[in-house]
């Protein structure tokens, strides 16, 4: 069979909730790349976090991070950034409405307000292997223009403020700085203008050379439609919202059921 590209959600689509990839996954995705087909994990989470995600399941498995604004193609890596307008915009129209930011870089997190537990608080102090803060308070606007070279995109995070979250999508929408999306209805995610998944898939397109209909997408969210329409076999998982698998082509079983292996098990037997 024709070689594939296949990109993967990594949230609610690769792993559970306690962040596992499944034997099974494992075992079917690696045997399919050793017949030659590459694997992305395609992902909002920072560049840092993504890579070890794939190198969970093994070194040949590359990655589109931070929602399409970086991504590796043939051992190099490509990186847009959130503009310093689209920053000061998202200070200002966020800041009034008192809800906690967040902003990533390829391995720093940079917030606003308390770091919530999965975001690893307690591992602050820890210096990462690229000298490079792991987490980096945000208590300015002057501070966060300053941290601009390093910032690549970032989400707003509130459950149950539904009417805040809403408010803002539409004000930051209006000025029309950056690009937004959201991977659950509890955020809202700030990307470079003009960036998505389905870009990043569509540049590593191009330079691998692979038709559309030999692209696999997986995934759970909103985030995820751009993905999803620009490949030409779009799956939907299970657990996926209402919106995501009226749009998919396919929906397979829940991320927890083995969603992703079930599928490719039946696609390339």
């Amino acid at each position: 069979m024709d070689k594939h590209l296949i990109f993967m959600d990594i949230d609610g689509t690769l792993v559970d909730r306690d962040q596992k990839i499944s034997a099974k996954t494992r075992s079917v995705i690696t045997e399919l790349q050793q017949e030659g087909h590459q694997f992305y994990v395609a992902t909002g989470r920072k560049y840092s976090s993504a890579y070890e995600m794939a190198q969970k399941l093994n070194g040949e498995t590359r990655v589109v991070a931070s929602n399409g604004s970086i991504y590796s193609v043939n051992n190099t890596l490509h990186k847009k950034q959130l503009s310093r307008e689209a920053l000061a915009a998202i200070y200002e129209t966020v800041a009034h409405q008192n809800l906690p930011m967040f902003f990533f870089g390829e391995h720093t997190v940079f917030y606003t307000e308390a770091l919530p537990d999965y975001l690893q608080k307690g591992d602050q102090s820890r210096v990462s292997n690229n000298e490079e803060e792991d987490f980096l308070f945000i208590d300015s606007i002057d501070t966060l223009l300053s941290m601009s070279t390093r910032i690549v995109n970032g989400i707003i995070i509130a459950d149950d403020r539904k009417n805040e979250l809403n408010k803002v999508k539409a004000e930051l929408a209006e000025r029309d700085l950056l690009s937004l999306s959201s991977s659950h209805p509890n955020n809202i995610e700030l990307i470079p203008k003009g960036v998505n998944k389905a870009t990043a898939i569509q540049e590593i397109q191009k330079e691998l050379v692979v038709p559309k209909e030999q692209i696999i997408s997986f995934g759970d969210g909103m985030n995820d439609m751009e993905m999803l329409q620009a490949s030409g076999i779009s799956v939907a998982m299970g657990n996926a919202v209402d919106e995501l698998k009226q749009q998919a082509k396919f929906i397979t079983d829940a991320n927890t059921e083995d969603g992703i292996a079930n599928f490719l098990m039946n696609y390339f037997k």
